[in-house]
């Protein structure tokens, strides 16, 4: 007589002879089989014979019926099927004898959970050997096992090669998960990692399988799973995670519904690293233990491959630091060396100027002398009695020529002062000084040709002497009345102007050229960057003056432009000047 053997996960199994003609199966008290649980409905299915055999029916359940696994509307039943319902587990058989030992291997895996350790060593141990059989017969249980043995070690074999050829957190994981997709019934695999400062184990790698709908929502382990798996390093197989005493009272279980789930440790040297975790929401008893051992197996070996890849991409964030502090100094030792060439260039300028200026001035003073001497003879001679009349004119003419030798000897003496008072041979150190000075040197030293065309008006206001590099603002000056009489392409107007706003002593150099274009605003002050054309400019004068002005006295330079209409240039300098202070940033504005 055909008969049906009952069971739950964590119960006893029942058998149940199959003599009527037809077996109603559910959670409804009227049913033949009466099944407990969430996951049955009220009218589940039914068992009924056909003749000689028995088909089984689903009649409409929400969580559906399964046949070795396949969900079924219909199906006759074979000897040895396997039925699930929910959290049970039938076996059909047709035979005579009790199949109670007949099933034991099959129920006894649906639930289960094997200390980690004892697993992984079993799983590496080499095969011992084995004593030759007395006849020459092979135990079936025998060749069951060595073909699990060697589908375990082809897969970690595998696995080996596809994690020798990745170094990064994110291959690895995936390459495990997907590996173990292709193995078991997992619907989706997530590797999750214990972060620093993290009690719980964060999701760092999710894979699903292909075909799987994604109404699932985001993965999250079990606190109450997690817990007891990282605490005891246990390798876990719940069949119906709902229903299981161990976990149906976890929070994230009732929330998400959770069915099949396998879990297991990732171990490293330095302790626990986080869970290799598979699940099947829509089976019941999706896992079984040949599917731990595997899991197991590979968790182990992903342990090691997260704990290196850790390693290395600490290492690898590690040396982009490194890169990124040695660019960094690198532009601070170029900055620094700028700036001493920078210095040492206006040292070497103030010490030629005064040399030249010291040369000229000696004998242009003795000149002038001379020249101022002979004017007062030629004077006293003409007006001696008895000269002729030609010879009048040749001592007025002599007179007229000492004179103008004289005022241009006065002229080339005013021009060395302001080189000079430019160059600031005694002023190249940090000190105090009034730029109202330098800006009329500078503007006394532009080329005769470019005041010939362009009127330079200096409104110079009453302003405090500021603590300043004199000779490296003089040079910021020249820089920027350059830019502007460039600007200028024929008749034109520099007007220069200078006055206290509260804490700055402000200059304003405007002119009236032919302005800077809007997209060449936010350029002008990069070094290279010129709109003068080849042989007129090398882009080097606004970004020297930027570095003077900005970077060594802690001020701001701004510039407006409209083309067509000329530019203004607008530098606030600080009175009280603290240079550990971070320089303002510079701005532009068409």
């Amino acid at each position: 007589m055909p008969r049906l053997l009952i069971k739950k996960p964590l119960g006893t199994a029942v058998e149940m002879a199959l003599s009527d003609e037809l077996y109603s199966m559910g959670r409804a008290a009227d049913n033949q089989i009466v099944l407990e649980g969430s996951l049955i409905s009220r009218r589940h299915g039914q068992i009924k014979r056909d003749g000689e055999a028995f088909e089984i029916s689903d009649l409409g359940s929400h969580n559906g019926i399964f046949v070795n696994g396949e969900k079924v509307q219909q199906a006759r039943l074979k000897d040895r099927d396997e039925i699930r319902i929910g959290n049970y587990v039938m076996i059909f058989h047709e035979g005579e004898a009790p199949i109670t030992g007949v099933v034991s291997q099959a129920v006894e895996t649906v639930t289960v959970e094997e200390d980690f350790d004892n697993l992984v060593s079993q799983l590496t141990t080499v095969a011992r050997a084995r004593a030759a059989p007395a006849v020459q017969t092979v135990d079936a249980t025998l060749l069951r096992q060595m073909e699990k043995e060697r589908r375990t070690l082809g897969l970690l074999c595998e696995l080996s090669r596809a994690l020798s050829t990745v170094y990064s957190l994110h291959d690895v994981s995936r390459k495990a998960i997907q590996i173990l997709l292709q193995t078991t019934q997992a619907e989706r695999g997530a590797v999750f990692l214990l972060e620093d400062g993290e009690l719980s184990p964060q999701p760092a790698m999710v894979c699903e399988r292909e075909g799987i709908p994604k109404s699932y929502g985001t993965v999250a382990v079990s606190s109450t799973v997690a817990q007891r798996i990282l605490t005891e390093r246990k390798g876990i197989i719940t069949a119906d995670a709902a229903e299981d005493p161990r976990f149906a009272h976890g929070q994230s279980v009732v929330l998400r519904g959770l069915r099949s789930i396998a879990c297991a440790p990732l171990v490293g040297q330095g302790g626990n690293l986080g869970i290799l975790y598979l699940e099947n929401n829509r089976s019941i008893g999706a896992f079984a233990h040949d599917d731990l051992e595997l899991l197991c197996a590979v968790a182990s070996q992903v342990g090691l491959s997260v704990e290196n890849a850790k390693i290395f991409d600490a290492l690898k964030e590690a040396n982009e630091d490194l890169e990124q502090k040695v660019d960094q100094r690198t532009t601070e030792l170029r900055q620094s060396e700028m700036k001493r060439y920078q210095a040492e260039k206006i040292v070497s300028l103030s010490r030629l100027v005064a040399g030249v200026a010291h040369e000229i001035n000696n004998p242009l003073g003795a000149l002038k002398g001379n020249l101022e001497i002979m004017m007062v003879m030629a004077g006293r001679l003409a007006t001696g009695e008895g000269r002729t009349e030609k010879e009048l004119r040749l001592f007025e003419q002599l007179v007229k020529i000492a004179q103008e030798s004289a005022s241009a000897s006065a002229r080339i003496m005013s021009v060395v002062r302001s080189l000079r008072s430019f160059a600031r041979l005694d002023e190249a150190e940090f000190k105090l000084a009034n730029i109202n000075d330098g800006l009329t040197a500078a503007v006394q030293l532009l080329d005769p040709s470019i005041r010939r065309r362009v009127e330079v008006v200096l409104q110079l206001g009453e302003v405090p002497q500021i603590p300043c590099y004199p000779a490296l603002l003089n040079e910021a000056f020249m820089n920027l009345l350059n830019n502007a009489c460039q600007a200028i392409k024929q008749q034109g107007q520099i007007l220069i102007e200078t006055r206290r706003e509260d804490a700055d002593v402000v200059v304003s150099i405007h002119d009236n050229g032919c302005g800077i274009s809007r997209e060449h605003l936010e350029k002008i002050f990069d070094p290279g960057f010129t709109t003068k054309g080849v042989g007129v400019g090398v882009g080097l004068g606004l970004p020297i003056a930027h570095n003077i002005i900005q970077e060594q006295h802690r001020g701001s330079i701004r510039i407006e432009s409209e083309v067509g209409k000329g530019s203004t240039f607008t530098i606030h300098l600080p009175i009280a000047l603290d240079r550990s202070a971070p320089p303002p940033p510079s701005t532009a504005r068409a």
